[in-house]
């Protein structure tokens, strides 16, 4: 028990700290959580040494990820900064082998209290900012003089005005995709009975969804609300008239996304925002011009963008504001490791979905509810995938590798603690 205590411990903080990386950024600075970082992996490693952890039994899939970024160093850009991206690459599959290795109850115990307290710090500190300090908050490892750009700021103090909320993460999509997962994850908690106060689990996410204002996010929650209703279609009704409802459910969201493509304006204006489509098409138009110069292998693998790295310091920028990533999981696939790594990112996907799905269809009825958060939170992460590439560099990527270890996670790690509940992905 100790060693699952400390275990539970370090996937906690693997959790909370892939989910909300820059806030712990925003206090210590980048070269001091670097090395935090890197102190994390270590203990990983560790921990992997003592599970005995056989690294033959990796799916395939995974393995050609992280073999393929390693090799892309070769023709890279930068290829000291390729070998840097792909450690971290290293370190996240094996923080998902570790996690992996948990008991599945634990795993979801873990993502439900790491991220529910990562919302109820988000709402305080939002609080904190606007009825105490009266003013935006910056980033407090550098000195920002006035007239400092909004995007540089932790906290914009807009929580009493109706403005978008952006949490201890700095970034209201981040906020928001982190309180719809911790909203799969309560409302089957609550629908499987273990929780007594699954309405107060469920109204801390929604409260968050209001509040972040993502309309990026706001996709992948009306996708994850159609799945959950053929999931309970699927379980009521077996049969023909499951197989209609599919059918109308398929109909019915082809002609909604039809009626949001030929609508963008009227869409825009509803969710109160600018979606920013167009400064995501000026990034995805570089981005593909980029990649146009080495489509098969792509320009080398670094993960989350690097700016000290040409070009990457002005392939995103936006007037004063630099992004790191390209705001589509695919383009940045594209760009890092071509045409080769497209296919395996599809076989990663692949696997990960067939992985969810069998739980659900192996599952007896009394864990459907359970079983069910793996599909959900994997249709959240691939629709948020179109807009953002956060699924590809943080806790996205451990989430979509420890669904894509699925039933292989006890020959993985044979030392790891069974679970007695039920199998994670089994």
């Amino acid at each position: 028990m100790p060693h699952l205590r400390r275990r539970a411990a370090l996937a906690t903080w693997l959790i909370a700290n892939a989910a909300a990386g820059d806030a712990l950024r925003n206090v210590v600075g980048y070269p001091v959580w670097a090395a935090l970082a890197l102190l994390t992996f270590v203990w990983v490693f560790v921990e992997l040494a003592l599970l005995r952890i056989r690294i033959a039994k990796v799916p395939v899939s995974i393995v050609m990820l992280v073999v393929l970024a390693a090799a892309s160093a070769v023709w890279a850009l930068s290829p000291w900064w390729s070998l840097v991206g792909t450690f971290v690459l290293v370190g996240m599959v094996s923080s998902a082998i570790f996690i992996a290795s948990l008991p599945y109850r634990l795993i979801l115990d873990i993502v439900h209290w790491s991220l529910q307290a990562l919302l109820a710090a988000s709402l305080a500190f939002e609080l904190f900012v606007a009825l105490v300090l009266r003013r935006p908050l910056y980033p407090l490892w550098a000195d920002y003089p006035p007239g400092t750009t909004s995007e540089w700021q932790w906290s914009g103090g807009l929580i009493l005005e109706g403005g978008r909320v952006q949490g201890v993460m700095g970034n209201a999509n981040l906020l928001a995709m982190v309180a719809l997962i911790a909203l799969i994850v309560a409302g089957c908690r609550g629908v499987a009975g273990l929780d007594r106060l699954w309405p107060l689990w469920v109204a801390l996410p929604l409260v968050s969804l209001l509040v972040a204002k993502s309309a990026t996010v706001a996709f992948a929650v009306v996708a994850v609300a159609v799945i959950a209703g053929l999931i309970f279609a699927w379980v009521r009704w077996r049969g023909a008239t499951f197989y209609r409802i599919f059918a109308i459910a398929i109909a019915a969201g082809a002609v909604a996304i039809a009626l949001i493509l030929a609508n963008g304006s009227a869409v825009t204006e509803f969710l109160g925002r600018e979606v920013g489509m167009a400064s995501r098409v000026a990034i995805w138009e570089r981005v593909l011009g980029l990649a146009a110069e080495s489509p098969f292998v792509g320009v080398g693998y670094l993960g989350y963008w690097m700016p000290w790295v040409e070009p990457f310091g002005e392939l995103g920028r936006l007037g004063d504001t630099v992004y790191l990533h390209a705001h589509n999981v695919w383009l940045d696939v594209f760009l890092q490791l071509g045409v080769v790594g497209l296919i395996v990112w599809l076989t990663v996907q692949g696997r990960a979905l067939i992985n969810c799905l069998g739980t659900m269809y192996r599952s007896p009825r009394s864990d459907y509810a359970m079983n069910a958060a793996p599909l959900l939170i994997w249709v959240a992460l691939f629709v948020q995938g179109f807009t953002e590439s956060r699924p590809w560099i943080e806790y996205g990527m451990i989430l979509l590798l420890i669904f894509a270890i699925g039933r292989r996670r006890r020959e993985i790690a044979p030392r790891a603690p069974r679970t007695v509940a039920m199998p994670v992905l089994d």
